[in-house]
């Protein structure tokens, strides 16, 4: 019996993702935020590595944003493919400037790895 090979199968999956992130879900506002009072920074050398380029969130967004590539490229066998999850990132942005909480770092961080995803699919494909 012969494998078949859907070309775009992924595409329902990415739309569902895509549509899931652009939905309010409610109010906008974390259920536990009105409970929590004003709190004090912690000192400049702690925040550095919290809100710098290598900050937790950031190597979220971008290792999210390489596995979701990556997948869509192993299974498109296109390195274009990648894209989807930049497109993704993208989506994820915007629906967070809704709620006034764009971060361009964020941003940045899920087109990086959408980006390594594609060349590591280019890699491969050779």
């Amino acid at each position: 019996m012969g494998t078949v090979h859907i070309r775009h199968a992924n595409t329902p999956l990415a739309l569902g993702l895509a549509l899931r992130l652009l939905a309010d879900g409610g109010t906008g506002v974390a259920p536990d935020s009105a409970r929590t009072a004003p709190c004090v920074l912690p000192p400049p050398a702690v925040r550095a590595w919290q809100i710098g380029a290598l900050a937790p969130d950031r190597l979220q967004h971008a290792s999210l944003a390489f596995s979701l590539g990556l997948a869509l490229g192993i299974m498109s066998g296109e390195p274009a493919a990648a894209g989807g999850a930049a497109a993704l990132a993208l989506a994820k942005e915007a629906a967070d400037g809704r709620r006034g909480r764009f971060d361009r770092g964020d941003l940045l961080a899920g087109l990086a790895g959408a980006a390594c995803a594609a060349l590591a699919i280019a890699a491969v494909e050779r």
